[in-house]
């Protein structure tokens, strides 16, 4: 009795330690986001707002675990900090991360430990993200907001967004343009449901101190616009990280005012340095020199697009509807195969999706045409590339190998021989087959164990790790980009660290990669993948380390995106390749000799180039007498290189056109949202889009891409050239 007693009190005291210690918590912290509608497949900022109560210093660090339900995204230790009594503010940026439910929430778990104890924070923070299946697009507004803008100004802005250049929703179809049976229109109930593009942008306004100081951070946006005010205060570092991130594939639209300091007409003209024209100049009162008949200018920087607009020309109204219509096309990369509906009717045409779709259907006599499929016909959400798989495939282990099945059938023989006649002699002569229960285990034991061991030579138990590297470069060669595609792939369970400096590093979801090349048909596993959560250790996107633990032979891919290239390009004159080099055979055949030159024997060459019938040109290197748009014929080079079929072989539609791996990673198969435009703004999240660059439908664009496989590494490096004729 006396016992039980003692046992009460040491619990009594436990929670009594505990409720104190819950109740003297020296911090309270709040979350405050910079959006409450962040881009669908960007990285996510937000600032921790903490008020110390304690007079003395604070050191530890915040633990947030990031889950929506049941599923947990990962975790996340920020660097050491040290607090003092007062308010503080704790920026920290997240990797991309979507949600599978209407409010578009994440839940945070928060707690602050330090050498000596830890608090916890019962109640769980709401961080909004982007959704599965939807796409969200985000315009960052940079301008002080300290007064009201002008209306001229707020109609320009609510004009940039791309609901703007859109068909009013729901979309109307009209059946007996396509020849649709009227049996089959109603049997299958395709209008019941409103056809919706599944598509939101929104204008996120930044003032100037708030605007991203590292390219990284730009990564929220697909459209960066600066007025005449945010372009006064902004800063070096902040110019420095803008330029950095257009030149990697981003838009920009400036709008500088009467005067201009000197290193922010620095910043227009490095925006514009690719053009052939002259710079812009300031007159003896300090205002930029424009004329009144170019008060709009269009430029390419690196792989991205820059506008300059007089914010002058906009309150005056001084352009004309073609000139504000062409802005949002231009910014928002729209195909060239979309400009003559675009000039007409200042939106995109959304004839060229149902076209599409209702030209499949008919191959199966309509056979899966329902009410669902119908509302997917005009949905611009994420799609996954079916070509993925053979990524997997490329960077698994050349020394791994599957258990032959001579082997096995050896060991089975062996194992039977041993536990039938073999056990029943041997124990017989011996006269001890009463100890068979004995016997018949052991050698059960030892039989596995010789084939764990078998198996793990075969399938190598040691850690495994390549990389894919991209690196994108401009018309000069110079380098705008890198993204790494790491493999990783261990033999037995434990944690991986990947090391990460000035980058940010995404998991990709394998089951959104397509089958590969030979197993498409297969049964896939849709259960989410078996790698834990990552955690993540350090600031992001600065230096930190990301944990994962690995189960037994089972390959995790994670991307990592470097605005600054890590690793330093070969001694190859990229400035000289021009769109004549390109355009011959004779000239392509120098440059591969070239090519395998510098980059040695293994090295791929390929050729890309708009067509006005929209089927990219091809000329591969490897192919003696390559056919303008056929398939690849690869079979037995890189997995990257090999073709693909289509999923919908499976229900008897043919495509002639089987693309690889390294297609879609240039030029992105022309479905949903790429129908539409060519290229998206980078994004770094877990999927390929905004790796794509080529525009298919413009004949002036060319893309080189130098493959040099390796043991480790492989390398990828694209040029994107655009032609002025």
């Amino acid at each position: 009795m006396n016992w039980k007693v003692l046992q009460l009190i040491l619990i009594h005291c436990v929670f009594s330690a505990q409720l104190v210690i819950a109740q003297s918590a020296p911090i309270t912290v709040d979350i405050y986001q910079t959006t409450q509608f962040p881009k669908g497949n960007g990285p996510i900022s937000l600032v921790w707002q903490c008020s110390v109560s304690t007079p003395d210093l604070l050191e530890g660090h915040f633990l947030v675990s990031a889950y929506d339900g049941l599923e947990k995204y990962g975790e996340f230790q920020s660097h050491d900090v040290a607090l003092h009594s007062g308010f503080h503010e704790v920026p920290m940026l997240l990797p991309a991360m979507k949600v599978d439910n209407p409010y578009s929430e994440l839940k945070l778990r928060l707690s602050f430990v330090t050498s000596n104890a830890r608090y916890d924070f019962k109640d769980p923070y709401t961080l909004k993200v982007g959704r599965k299946y939807q796409r969200t697009l985000a315009v960052g507004i940079c301008d002080p907001f300290d007064g009201t803008l002008l209306p001229e100004l707020k109609t320009f802005l609510d004009q940039l967004k791309f609901e703007a250049i859109s068909p009013k929703e729901p979309v109307q179809i009209n059946f007996q343009q396509y020849e649709i049976p009227a049996h089959i229109a109603r049997q299958s109930a395709i209008g019941s449901e409103p056809l919706k593009l599944r598509l939101k942008s929104y204008s996120v306004h930044l003032h100037p101190e708030e605007y991203p100081q590292l390219p990284v951070d730009c990564h929220q946006y697909d459209i960066l616009v600066i007025t005449a005010r945010g372009l006064e205060t902004l800063e070096s570092r902040h110019m420095k990280a803008i330029l950095q991130w257009v030149r990697s594939g981003g838009s920009i639209c400036v709008l500088p005012g009467e005067s201009t300091g000197r290193n922010q007409l620095e910043f227009l003209n490095t925006l514009r340095e690719s053009e052939a024209g002259s710079p812009l100049l300031q007159n003896s009162e300090g205002q930029i020199d424009f004329s009144e008949t170019n008060q709009i200018l269009f430029a390419r920087t690196g792989w991205g697009r820059t506008i300059i607009l007089r914010q002058q020309a906009l309150e005056k109204k001084s352009l004309t509807s073609e000139e504000l219509a062409r802005i949002p096309f231009f910014l928002w990369k729209l195909r060239h195969s979309q400009q003559d509906y675009y000039e007409k009717q200042h939106r995109w045409d959304e004839q060229k999706l149902l076209q599409d779709y209702f030209k499949k259907e008919k191959q199966t006599n309509y056979h899966f045409l329902n009410a669902y499929t119908a509302s997917e016909m005009l949905s611009l959400a994420y799609q996954p590339i079916y070509t993925g798989g053979t990524l997997i495939s490329d960077l698994m282990p050349a020394e791994l190998q599957i258990v032959p099945t001579w082997v096995i059938g050896i060991i089975l023989l062996g194992y039977v021989a041993m536990i039938g006649p073999g056990e029943y002699y041997l124990l017989g002569y011996f006269k001890i087959r009463r100890f068979t229960w004995i016997t018949f285990p052991a050698i059960s034991i030892c039989v596995a164990l010789f084939a764990f061991v078998i198996s793990d030579y075969f399938m190598q138990a040691s850690h495994e790790r390549k990389t894919l590297s991209i690196v994108d470069l401009d018309s000069q060669g110079l380098p705008v980009r890198e993204n790494e595609i790491e493999l990783l792939f261990t033999g037995s369970y434990q944690t991986i660290e990947t090391r990460v400096k000035s980058g940010l590093f995404s998991p990709l979801n394998q089951t959104e990669l397509g089958r590969g090349v030979y197993n498409y048909n297969a049964p896939q596993n849709s259960t989410p993948a078996m790698v834990g959560a990552p955690f993540y250790q350090g600031s992001i996107p600065t230096q930190y380390s990301v944990y994962q633990r690995m189960p037994q032979w089972t390959p995790q891919l994670n991307r990592i995106v470097n605005n600054y290239p890590q690793q330093e390009l070969p001694d190859f004159d990229w400035a000289s390749i021009t769109v004549d080099q390109l355009n011959s055979d004779n000239r392509r055949e120098k440059l591969k000799t070239q090519v395998k030159q510098k980059f040695g024997e293994n090295a791929i060459l390929l050729i890309y180039q708009g067509t006005k019938t929209g089927k990219p040109k091809r000329f591969p290197s490897f192919q003696s007498n390559p056919r303008v748009g056929s398939p690849m014929q690869t079979r037995g080079n890189t997995p990257l290189l090999n073709p693909v079929q289509s999923p919908d072989a499976r229900y008897g539609i043919q495509s002639q056109d089987q693309p690889c791996f390294m297609d879609d990673l240039c030029v992105r198969q022309q479905t949903g949202l790429f129908q539409i435009v060519s290229q998206t703004s980078p994004a770094g999240g877990s999927n390929f889009e905004d790796l794509s660059i080529l525009d298919s439908s413009d004949p002036r664009q060319w893309l080189l891409v130098v493959y040099v496989p390796g043991n480790e590494r492989d390398t990828i490096y694209r040029q994107f050239i655009v032609s002025d004729i």
